[in-house]
């Protein structure tokens, strides 16, 4: 049975700079500084607008009578977003993504690549022209659409194959765990103990992609 590989970009094969960017963001407030700890708990994860509201609300800045508080908001999204696309020039792969990804070309692996970020596709064409592997693959990257929801995209991903016959990897619990309950062999990609844990139990976690076997292993067929 031929086997499919679905893998995430932001944050599983991309080591995209959104901390960096709200850190930057951060230290425009009056120089307060924002840990990675306090980025993974109350930002990470989420859409610009309620990340910039959390951010206000963690550096305990006041607007003033002049700035209404979601004037203020809008202005820390629009600041994080110039950020990060400013670092996003130097987006890299994760060394172990691109090990992993140097083996599913020898491998020969069937992959299909998602993402719900607008420029990923984009960081990630640059990022394999720099690291030279998949050059002379076709690579099939999926959008999520505005309102397309998760389930439908992992839906759509899985075209005509059997969910046991597909492995997916995200660094997100929350993709990780839906996949999970929808018979996809999933596992989260979780590089740093700060990050939030997958709950569902017949999820795998991966501290490197490294520990991921190429090619995947085929589902066993039951015998009647």
């Amino acid at each position: 049975m031929q086997t499919l590989l679905l893998l995430d970009l932001d944050g599983t094969i991309l080591d995209t700079p959104h901390y960096e960017a709200w850190r930057n963001v951060a230290r425009r407030i009056e120089g307060q500084e924002l840990s990675y700890g306090q980025y993974i708990a109350c930002i990470a994860g989420r859409p610009r607008l309620e990340g910039a509201s959390r951010l206000l609300a963690l550096q305990k800045t006041v607007p003033s009578e002049a700035q209404s508080r979601s004037r203020l908001v809008c202005a820390l999204a629009t600041s994080k977003q110039r950020e990060f696309m400013r670092l996003s020039e130097q987006a890299d792969l994760f060394e172990d993504a691109w090990r992993l990804l140097l083996r599913i070309q020898v491998a020969d692996q069937r992959v299909r690549f998602y993402t719900a970020s607008k420029n990923a596709p984009r960081l990630f064409a640059a990022a394999l022209r720099k690291s030279g592997v998949l050059c002379d693959q076709q690579i099939e990257v999926v959008c999520q659409q505005p309102d397309q929801s998760r389930e439908a995209l992992f839906h759509f991903l899985l075209g005509d194959f059997e969910p046991d016959g597909v492995t997916l990897i995200d660094d997100s619990p929350y993709s990780v765990d839906l996949a999970s309950s929808m018979g996809i062999r999933a596992c989260q990609v979780r590089r740093n103990e700060l990050h939030p844990l997958a709950s569902n139990p017949r999820c795998t976690i991966l501290a490197s992609l490294d520990e991921l076997s190429i090619p995947l292993a085929a589902p066993r067929e039951v015998v009647i």
